[in-house]
């Protein structure tokens, strides 16, 4: 048995017109679509831009406050090196002298440092 060379008939997935347009008539539905992805492209390469100047200004930023506080971080280990070696020296100078000016001075300073303390908190 022989079998006939049969060929399939080929199926369309639309309409004739926009699968093979006439050569005489403009494809203007193609136009429109090349121009609305054209001027969805470059709006979508405006907003991709502004992002990255987004992305870099905040990335400098992120940079700027870490180096802040870096240097925050070492004065604060200055000023509590200072600190620590001012408190050692007037304990140095209490026990020598043994006086209670010494006291009376401290408690002062103390006293004077908490009303400003008090003052400020309260003024804001």
């Amino acid at each position: 048995m022989q079998r006939p060379n049969a060929q399939r008939p080929q199926t369309s997935t639309g309409s004739s017109y926009y699968n093979n347009p006439s050569p005489n008539k403009p494809n203007v539905t193609n136009q429109i679509l090349e121009n609305q992805n054209d001027n969805r492209i470059n709006t979508l390469t405006d907003q991709v831009s502004a992002l990255k100047s987004l992305t870099i200004n905040i990335n400098n930023e992120v940079v700027s406050q870490n180096n802040m506080i870096n240097g925050m971080d070492d004065s604060f280990v200055g000023v509590g090196d200072l600190l620590g070696g001012t408190i050692g020296k007037i304990k140095t100078m209490m026990d020598q002298t043994g006086g209670r000016h010494m006291w009376y001075l401290a408690g002062f300073i103390i006293l004077v440092m908490t009303f400003l303390y008090w003052t400020m908190k309260f003024r804001y």
